[in-house]
């Protein structure tokens, strides 16, 4: 469970200009009380999938509610793409095998073969890994938009 102040900075500061009751926030996101609350309180980075919600929620980069990106600027995909099928045109796109992302990448190949065959989502670290290692943002890699 990874903690950031920046992330907790920034998502403390989007409830707060939110015109939403704080109360009503995570159903409207569509997350649990307890991810917002640890978020806000603690600064705990929820899983991936959450992190989407939030992001599209304010629509915003997932780079600028991590607070690594002061852009706020973000434009969505009009067609979101799934998660593995932008990972197999990545791959395609570079050439490479899974084998060969996940030798570079530094992590086991059976991962791979969860995203694509039982629609897993890598952690965030992974993302964090994959977008430096293709060259595009996590929003791209997830499919959010099409801007690399």
């Amino acid at each position: 469970m990874a903690v950031s102040i920046e992330f907790q900075t920034r998502i403390t500061d989007l409830v707060a200009e939110s015109d939403q009751k704080r109360s009503d926030l995570p159903k409207l996101m569509g997350i649990d009380y307890s991810s917002l609350s640890n978020a806000l309180n603690y600064g705990i980075i929820p899983k991936p999938r959450l992190l989407i919600r939030i992001a599209d929620f304010f629509n915003i980069s997932i780079a600028y509610l991590l607070g690594s990106s002061e852009d706020e600027h973000f434009s969505k995909a009009k067609t979101p793409v799934p998660f593995k099928e932008r990972f197999i045109a990545l791959c395609q796109e570079k050439n490479v095998t899974y084998y060969r992302v996940s030798q570079d990448c530094f992590f086991d190949k059976s991962y791979i073969s969860r995203w694509i065959h039982k629609d897993y989502f890598p952690s965030l670290e992974l993302l964090e890994i994959l977008s430096d290692y293709f060259d595009v943002s996590v929003d791209y890699l997830l499919g959010r938009t099409d801007d690399r």
